[in-house]
């Protein structure tokens, strides 16, 4: 086999199991939410902050690759909900910091643990040094994007 065709496939490969695996996460039926939501977008920017513990709000719409009035809409919400607050950077005035309520940290928790679960579920079939290979060869593709 070339190296073109094992790149092609190896990048195909990777893309379905991405797919089958962000499916998984995101499906009305996954166990991933408690059995009938979807990982709605409200989550995921939760799960985001939480990991981050408090992020710039243009960051996250870096992240998730949306305007930032659609981040800004999508925060709104949280914020009404009591999930998380927003803060003028006191150095800087044109960043917005946000973070988490306890009510906020409380929910990101759950559903992380929830993915936690899921994850390793989903990765089972690996043995504790495929786990680790794929790790390190996933985060040398990822620090090395173009």
């Amino acid at each position: 086999m070339i190296m073109q065709d094992i790149d092609e496939q190896l990048t195909g490969l990777i893309h379905d199991w991405f797919a089958r695996l962000r499916g998984q996460i995101s499906a009305g039926n996954s166990e991933f939410l408690g059995g009938n939501h979807t990982l709605l977008e409200r989550e995921r920017i939760l799960l985001t902050i939480g990991r981050n513990g408090e992020i710039v709000q243009k960051q996250l719409s870096e992240i998730f690759s949306v305007s930032p009035q659609s981040m800004s809409e999508a925060l709104s919400k949280l914020e009404h909900d009591g999930y998380i607050t927003r803060i003028k950077n006191q150095l800087d005035k044109r960043k917005t910091i946000v973070s988490l309520t306890p009510a906020g940290r409380e929910h990101s928790d759950r559903l992380a643990q929830k993915m936690r679960s899921q994850s390793h579920r989903f990765l089972e079939p690996l043995s504790p040094e495929e786990k680790q290979i794929l790790y390190d060869l996933l985060k040398k593709l990822i620090e090395n994007r173009c």
